[in-house]
């Protein structure tokens, strides 16, 4: 009788360990479960792994200094442009395909649009060695070219080209198309060295070279010349 007491105690107990010890191993197996993959799409760490990064682009933006600069163009090459600056020095910038080209007229501009002469503003960085790499080059429009100007005929090449010498003595060449209008079609045979004309012209602030639109023939040449006259409305 007490044998059978003392071995249904003994199995009792020997469950009672088993249980205790399944017991201490489920959690330990639920943590095994979490695997550095899981850890890493916790919401906290994907926020910290954003925060690093955006923390990295700043340090990289301060790092990186924009220069500005003003003048006029002097050169243009493949793959760079080069400008006169306000105290006459020269700086050469390279120009690469994430330049961004702007001008008031060019919805897509290219490196060949920007002419010698013309003013433009340049956002650059500099590199270790020195060298200026343009971010941005957008032309800058001057001040509006009357449509209208008055002077004497100094050259007249039918169909190409002609000049006037103005009232500020100064020379203006303009090119001739087919679509060029001699007015009124009478004085046509007028138009020659030394007469008086009106040249009428498109305001295209992104070339240097107008082209004529219309020229008028004033009745005679005594080559005095007037004061330009205010542009009207064309029909």
């Amino acid at each position: 009788m007490k044998r059978k007491l003392l071995l249904t105690m003994l199995l009792i107990a020997g469950a009672l360990v088993l249980l205790s010890s399944q017991a201490i191993a489920a959690p330990q197996s639920v943590e095994a479960k979490k695997t550095p993959a899981a850890e890493d799409k916790a919401p906290g760490a994907v926020a910290t792994q954003k925060a690093e990064a955006k923390a990295l682009k700043a340090m990289e933006k301060e790092k990186v200094k924009k220069e500005n600069y003003l003048g006029k163009i002097s050169a243009v090459e493949a793959g760079s442009i080069t400008l006169l600056l306000k105290d006459d020095s020269l700086v050469t910038f390279v120009v690469t395909e994430e330049t961004r080209l702007s001008m008031p007229t060019f919805k897509e501009a290219m490196l060949e649009n920007f002419e010698v002469g013309r003013k433009v503003r340049v956002k650059a960085v500099r590199a270790e060695d020195e060298s200026l790499t343009a971010l941005s080059i957008s032309l800058v429009p001057g001040k509006p070219v009357k449509k209208y100007r008055v002077g004497v005929v100094t050259e007249y090449t039918p169909g190409e080209s002609i000049t006037i010498q103005a009232k500020d003595d100064l020379l203006y060449t303009y090119l001739l198309t087919e679509d060029t209008k001699i007015l009124p079609v009478e004085r046509e045979e007028m138009l020659q060295v030394g007469a008086k004309v009106t040249i009428i012209s498109p305001r295209d602030l992104t070339k240097i070279d107008q082209t004529a639109k219309k020229i008028v023939v004033h009745p005679e040449a005594d080559g005095e010349i007037e004061s330009e006259p205010e542009p009207e409305p064309e029909p």
